[in-house]
């Protein structure tokens, strides 16, 4: 095991257990996180690890821009909510009083390149959350992230946000900074109206958006210091209980090394259809 593994969190709205929670339990996360929000910031480092910290800074291309807040905070976005499409689908909307998506104020805020901050240590987990924006950040990111062996970001199927990316150009992006898609998680849609069920997240046809994960190419281990192969084991094992990837860096970490944890492993975890596994899930939460 690692003795430290490095994460960054953009985005870190208290919400839920974090992803990387299995690391913090295992005590060798250390995580940054970054919330334009400076309410969200403070509540996040709250529950951060020990020698964790929330940078209130709004990450993105060095210029001037508005954050969005929405009357859902988890929704605000540097972003404008496009009600256009958010108000086709069931239990969502931008422009209903109650809509978790209804703009509430507007914030000027000047944003930063992620590779322009000195405090923010080289990552190896990335997780992106940022309702739309989250390539913008990567492309003003590009050298702060290039050691990161997992990446996880949210990526939108249909513009929930005027003007922004959606996930195939974020996925085009990742190809070309080195990395493969490794699965989605947290899938989520909506019905269209009025078609209506009784849980709104039992969706009949529509995908929304989901957390794309990201790995470093697994084909090209060459390009993998040991202690990079290690990491990515340990996060793909305890965070996406991804066992047969988890075993193939452990294999070229012991080609390397002279160690016999992969074997180890293998016997470990036996038949992987008797333990949990996470290839894609339905997320089932407004």
């Amino acid at each position: 095991m690692p003795a430290r593994i490095d994460v960054l969190d953009v985005g870190a709205y208290a919400e839920g257990v974090p992803r990387f929670e299995p690391l913090s339990q295992l005590g060798i996360s250390r995580v940054t996180g970054f919330d334009a929000n400076p309410q969200a910031a403070a509540e996040a480092e709250a529950v951060l690890p020990p020698g964790s910290r929330v940078l209130p800074y709004a990450l993105g291309d060095g210029n001037p821009a508005t954050l969005h807040i929405t009357l859902y905070r988890g929704c605000s976005s540097l972003f404008e909510p496009n009600a256009d499409v958010i108000d086709m689908f069931e239990s969502m909307s931008a422009v209903n009083e109650d809509g978790n998506f209804r703009v509430v104020d507007r914030l000027p805020v000047s944003t930063y390149r992620l590779d322009d901050i000195e405090e923010c240590p080289k990552p190896d987990f990335v997780k992106l959350d940022v309702q739309g924006a989250e390539l913008l950040i990567l492309e003003n990111g590009p050298e702060k992230i290039s050691d990161a062996v997992v990446v996880e970001t949210e990526v939108e199927f249909v513009e929930v946000y005027r003007g922004q990316p959606l996930f195939g150009e974020l996925q085009m992006f990742m190809r070309d900074q080195g990395y493969v898609l490794h699965k989605l998680v947290d899938i989520t849609g909506r019905n269209f109206r009025p078609i209506a069920t009784s849980d709104p997240t039992d969706a009949t046809s529509q995908f929304l958006w989901a957390d794309a994960v990201f790995v470093k190419d697994f084909s090209k281990l060459e390009r993998f210091t040991p202690e990079q192969m290690l990491k990515a084991a340990t996060i793909l094992h305890e965070v996406y209980l991804s066992y047969d990837l988890v075993y193939i860096f452990l294999y070229a970490y012991d080609y390397m090394g002279g160690s016999e944890f992969a074997a180890a492993y293998r016997d470990s975890v036996g038949f992987v259809e008797e333990l949990p596994r996470a290839f894609a899930n339905v997320r089932r939460q407004l």
